[in-house]
């Protein structure tokens, strides 16, 4: 990526926040998993791309700086924010806004009242230094200018959240913080939608509401497939069972061809194995798919290649 470009592209916003934000470009680009380059879809994340999405994200006074608000490819480029990154928009607006956004664990003692519009509450942990704990729920409190605002959410609502979520290895991974997320998310929509109508626009892109009723564990399994066969498999598994099974095949295939866009292109030192697939496979060129990126005319010199090779 060419990051000059980039950043004079983006010269009129905050010098050091464009410069946070192109370090953050930096790490993504170069960021390794088993020695291997782990955001493969970087290469082919283009300059205009990065500058359209910094754009759209600054509308709203805020940056993407890879920690409250990060980026990452669903087929698409979807930004995500986080509950510090809502925290952050009411602060622009109300700067004198105070919060408390906690998660409620199975013991825990809460309650809370509203009197004239003030919100009194009290919450008891049970053991705060547990190293397992079972979340019941969460709730978030913020207070300023505009007024006192309490939302709650229990494991029901958060449950359906999670299940159109197309994040589900970042819930997996960090459920208290989406948790928290989503009911300042929630909050935030009810009360200051004024203020977090555009960031709702662009984080919802992290939500399909079709997938409702598709089970997250096959959600999640199709969603960490690294090779064609384990969808194949996936499929085969699951298709007598699953309830939803028009929303099932389409993330089949939004995730085969998202594995598509990470193959490397054909190049000529391929042709031999190319070849010898081909035979194999009766000229059927599904399996090579499989293997690279092929344009039109490197197809057709394939195809061309092969049928000599049949006549010697």
């Amino acid at each position: 990526m060419n990051y000059k470009q980039v950043s004079e592209s983006l010269s009129e916003y905050n010098k050091v926040n464009v410069e946070i934000y192109i370090n953050y470009l930096k790490f993504l680009e170069s960021e390794k998993k088993d020695n291997a380059p782990k955001n493969k879809w970087f290469p082919f994340f283009k300059e205009d791309e990065a500058i359209d999405i910094y754009k759209k994200v600054a509308k709203d006074n805020v940056f993407i700086d890879g920690e409250t608000i990060t980026i990452s490819n669903r087929g698409k480029i979807i930004v995500s924010y986080n509950y510090q990154a809502y925290k952050n928009l009411l602060l622009n607006v109300y700067p004198e806004s105070t919060f408390d956004i906690q998660v409620v664990n199975e013991g825990d003692d809460f309650s809370f009242f509203k009197d004239s519009g003030r919100v009194i509450y009290s919450h008891r942990l049970k053991d705060p230094f547990a190293n397992h704990k079972t979340i019941i729920g969460t709730y978030c409190i913020i207070k300023n200018n505009r007024g006192e605002f309490l939302e709650t959410l229990n494991m029901e609502d958060i449950a359906k959240m999670k299940a159109v979520a197309t994040t589900k290895n970042i819930w997996d991974a960090w459920e208290s913080e989406m948790v928290l997320k989503s009911v300042i998310k929630r909050a935030c929509k009810r009360h200051f939608r004024d203020i977090v109508v555009n960031v709702e626009k662009l984080d919802n892109e992290n939500y399909d509401l079709n997938l409702a009723n598709v089970d997250t564990i096959v959600q999640s399994a199709i969603e960490k497939t690294t090779k064609f066969a384990e969808l194949t498999k996936i499929y085969n598994e699951n298709v007598n069972s699953v309830s939803d099974k028009v929303n099932f095949i389409r993330l089949l295939g939004e995730r085969k061809e998202q594995l598509m866009n990470l193959l490397p292109n054909f190049k000529p030192e391929n042709e031999v194995k190319a070849l010898e697939l081909l035979k194999k496979y009766d000229g059927k060129f599904d399996s090579l798919l499989l293997n690279w990126k092929f344009t039109d005319d490197q197809k057709e010199s394939l195809i061309t290649l092969f049928s000599k090779t049949l006549v010697q």
